[in-house]
């Protein structure tokens, strides 16, 4: 059992005495002189895996860390201290955040981990902070796919930044500013095909060197393209040959809708499998903490707090006990487009789509985002409309499908991918081979139509495994228009997986998934709360307490739309409550736990009044770093990545329905909200299969519905209502008590 609620280091740094000016200089010349000096996270590369927390192991110069990949966030200074640079991995799956503060001497820049980390140093430092109305209004209005992560450059807090992967910031005696980071482009000037053997070997290199340390490589395979990526680059690195299969279990799917596809999946995974030899993994054993509502929160944002809304509010922090290697067909969006559903959608068929109609587009976009349950006063959804056209304005000279395409890229790929940290340290170390820099720019040299067709992952396969692009997809097979440019389909042409399905179809997945999913559902303990109640009444309290904290800016009208959608369950409960968790933060977090810190100074330049002649050696506070290798890893090394923490235990208040059988009557109550002191009134309708069969209104939290009117599926649909403030709003559900048919207990019995 873990016996303490853990969560992930967070780390802030200021770079003090900058210029004055936003107009810094780092010539391409100048990158062989900034070096290594700081780092948070994951790296995998440029010479070997490591997780790094605090001073830089080995000094890697710039040019050297422009491309390298993993999870990580960096700070790079020349010999002189007179230049220097932060950055992100690659792909900008370490996010980093920055904001400048002028000083006596010029210029202050605070950088962070997370969102809160660069405000609690702030405060630490006795600054004053104020919410960016703009993004907060409009990311709190949202469900949608497009804003469900950090979406722009501006965050939460008003001068704030999220540096993107496409960019550097330099500080030096002229200022502060971003410069470009090539990306898309490609430095060398290499050619599609010299890009794609590039990618190759740097995805099988890295493979290779994971695996010979890790020896349990899990491939989390299904019957679609970039599975097939991912394969054939195991196969090219040798490493298939000695790994488990894992797939999506279509029986206990959750959603209806999308099991007929996942047993298509499922039955191509296991063709492919069964082609390589390999077997299904079997899960170990595990070990657990129960989480409360409020742990949990505290798990999550110390991760992903400004950059990742998603939240699950997880009730078990589970850990296997052999740590393994996930190798996952994630970001392969990067080698083809993103959001082709949303693009070619019926949303976007309104829109011209012409680089011309560019900016009208745009200000469509803010209303298809923006849940139209909410009416957002005139002011804030013009601001509102100014913040998305800002972000989502990437490209020069595009349509906005393009656009959308770019910004997923630049955005919501670091939050859908960007979860390798979080794995790591509950052992399980996830790989994207997909996600390489080579990959990428081959891409980007396709037309856009034909990078939309996937012809870069095709011709990876071609280049490795021409088999396995004749080898059915869940889908059939590649699209008509691929085969085209490449030579001509095969004949016969695949055909995708055809019902009945069943478990019969394969035995040999369910023989080890029954196992797995019996040890995925164990705990050491009961569940401490429920996750919709529990987020629904955080949520609808911090909705009301922004109220309170900013009534002109989230006046009464805007949060009672706000709280009624949450309660009704269409705006997410725990996303709304972590994004209330930053803006909170930054209007009355008390600096009660200060971040891993590191304090440099800009070193003086000729005729700069205000520099000093001396500049101070770093100052460090809070706690050690560490650095843990593969080896390390695979040996469940301890790491600074991880702290535990205290919060108070118990489960924050929320509104529980509780529904039963008892002496012939049908009970239902009201469970929780005595610690939040709020006086309720309750509705309680009584539900038999779909159709409402009773009701009262009471300030009692139990009533008593009689006896049932008939046999089948009841349940009890709570709604209680703040009678000191009517218009908060709490909904429950109870679970379900079927009734049964009269006497049929005793038949069942003699029957037996």
């Amino acid at each position: 059992m873990i016996e303490r609620p853990v969560r992930h280091r967070r780390a802030a740094w200021v770079v003090r005495g900058a210029g004055r000016g936003g107009a810094p200089s780092l010539r391409r010349s100048r990158y062989a002189q900034v070096r290594l000096r700081e780092v948070e996270g994951l790296l995998l590369g440029p010479a070997e895996v490591s997780e790094v927390y605090g001073p830089a192991p080995t000094a890697y110069l710039l040019e050297e860390l422009l491309d390298t990949t993993g999870e990580w966030v960096g700070l790079l200074g020349d010999d002189a201290g007179r230049t220097w640079v932060a950055m992100s991995d690659f792909h900008g799956f370490g996010h980093l955040f920055w904001v400048v503060r002028p000083a006596e001497d010029g210029q202050d820049v605070y950088l962070g981990t997370t969102l809160d980390a660069v405000v609690d140093r702030l405060r630490a430092d006795g600054h004053r902070l104020e919410v960016d109305w703009a993004v907060a209004h409009t990311t709190l209005a949202s469900n949608h796919v497009l804003l469900r992560n950090q979406w722009s450059r501006r965050t939460l807090v008003e001068g704030v930044r999220c540096l993107r992967p496409d960019e550097l910031l330099v500080v030096d005696h002229r200022g502060v500013g971003t410069v470009p980071r090539p990306m898309t482009t490609d430095p060398q000037g290499r050619s599609y095909d010299e890009l794609l053997d590039a990618g190759v070997e740097r995805a099988a290199g890295l493979l290779t060197q994971v695996a010979d340390a890790v020896p349990d490589v899990r491939v989390f395979a299904s019957g679609g393209k970039d599975s097939r990526v991912v394969l054939s680059l195991l196969d090219h690195a040798g490493v298939l040959g000695h790994a488990s299969f894992v797939a999506a279990d279509p029986s206990r799917w959750a959603d209806a809708a999308g099991r007929k596809e996942l047993w298509r999946d499922l039955v191509v995974s296991d063709e492919l499998r069964t082609a390589a030899g390999r077997p299904w993994y079997v899960e170990p054993d595990y070990e657990d903490r129960m989480l409360s509502f409020a742990e949990s929160i505290a798990h999550h944002q110390s991760f992903y707090a400004g950059s990742q809304w998603a939240a699950s509010a997880e009730r078990q922090l589970r850990w296997p006990t052999v740590p393994y290697v996930a190798v996952r067909g994630g970001a392969g969006e990067l080698m083809r487009t993103a959001y082709r559903a949303i693009r070619t959608g019926r949303p976007f068929s309104v829109m011209e789509q012409q680089p011309a109609s560019l900016p009208a587009d745009l200000r469509r976009l803010h209303g298809l985002v923006v849940h139209g349950g909410v009416t957002l006063p005139d002011a804030a959804r013009a601001a509102g409309e100014e913040a998305v056209a800002e972000a989502f304005s990437l490209l020069p000279d595009a349509p906005v499908g393009e656009q959308v395409d770019a910004h997923y890229r630049l955005h919501r790929n670091r939050s859908h991918f960007g979860h390798v940290l979080h794995s790591a340290h509950r052992r399980s170390l996830a790989l994207h081979p997909l996600a390489t820099p080579e990959f990428l720019r081959a891409a980007q040299l396709l037309p856009f139509a034909e990078r939309d067709l996937g012809l870069a992952a095709f011709d990876v396969i071609e280049r490795l495994r021409p088999d396995l692009n004749r080898h059915r997809l869940a889908s059939g097979s590649w699209p008509a228009q691929v085969w085209e440019r490449r030579g001509g389909a095969p004949s016969p042409l695949p055909q995708a997986p055809r019902g009945p399905f069943g478990r019969e179809r394969v035995p040999s997945y369910f023989d080890a998934e029954d196992h797995n999913h019996f040890r995925r559902g164990w705990t050491s303990g009961p569940l401490r709360f429920d996750i919709r109640t529990a987020a629904q009444t955080r949520a609808v309290r911090d909705l009301w307490r922004l109220h309170e904290l900013a009534p002109e800016q989230a006046p009464a009208g805007l949060v009672a739309d706000l709280a009624d959608l949450v309660s009704r369950n269409a705006l997410n409960p725990a996303t709304t409550v972590v994004r209330l968790a930053s803006v909170l933060r930054a209007l009355d977090g008390p600096v009660t736990d200060p971040p891993a810190g590191l304090e440099v100074r800009v070193s003086p330049g000729r005729g700069l009044p205000w520099a000093r002649r001396v500049a101070p050696a770093p100052v460090r506070t809070g706690p050690p770093g560490s650095v843990r290798d593969l080896r390390g890893y695979a040996e469940s090394a301890p790491s600074a990545g991880l702290e535990t923490f205290e919060v108070d235990p118990r489960t924050e208040p929320g509104i529980y329905c509780h529904l039963e059988l008892s002496g012939g009557e049908l009970l239902a109550r009201r469970v929780g909200a005595e610690r939040a002191g709020w006086r309720l009134e309750h509705t309680f309708t009584l539900v038999r299969g779909k159709e409402e069969v009773a009701g009262t209104t009471t300030t009692d939290s139990q009533v008593s519905f009689g006896a049932p009117g008939g046999p089948g599926p009841h349940r009890v649909l709570l709604t209680a209502r703040c009678l000191d403030r009517p218009e908060v709003v709490v909904r429950a559900t109870s679970p379900q008590v079927v009734v049964p048919v009269p006497g049929q207990d005793a038949e069942d019995g003699a029957a037996s």
